[in-house]
């Protein structure tokens, strides 16, 4: 069961997770923040069976994330000129923070899941803030360069 929660919580959408990649091997290999996170919490889980320490350590991590998470927005917020633009990124982050805790919250509720649960839900908001992490943070990198295109020649009739 132990290993089920910490797979959840470093479970990550696969397109943030190949924004990585790719961005890793343009790069000297450096700990991503996934990978930061993940040795993070399996020195703090160590061998416990604990619940209640398996959801601080997962907090503790997601306290790691947060002003990430927050610079990436505030980042992406900059990139909109137009106030109209600005406003309405600020309500689809108001829309997804509401989701995430909606849906972590009803993870983290499930009565069959006893002592359980709080690791679920603290596990449910580390991974959708580590993913939304990446997501903004992938989206901020500047495109790859566009290879040059071979000139064709032009055929004659």
């Amino acid at each position: 069961m132990r290993a089920g929660l910490i797979a959840l919580a470093l479970m990550l959408p696969g397109a943030a997770m190949a924004q990585q990649r790719t961005q890793q091997q343009q790069a000297p290999r450096q700990d991503t923040l996934a990978d930061q996170v993940e040795r993070n919490i399996r020195t703090c889980i160590g061998s416990s069976q604990d619940m209640a320490l398996i959801a601080r350590c997962m907090d503790s991590q997601r306290a790691v994330v947060a002003p990430r998470l927050e610079t990436a927005v505030e980042r992406l917020l900059a990139t909109q000129a137009d106030p109209a633009r600005r406003d309405g990124l600020m309500a689809v982050q108001a829309a997804w923070a509401n989701y995430r805790n909606l849906r972590c919250d009803f993870a983290g509720s499930n009565p069959e899941r006893g002592a359980e649960a709080a690791a679920d839900r603290a596990a449910c908001l580390l991974q959708f803030d580590l993913a939304r992490t990446l997501e903004i943070e992938a989206f901020l990198q500047p495109p790859p360069p566009t290879p040059p295109q071979p000139q064709r020649q032009q055929q004659r009739r």
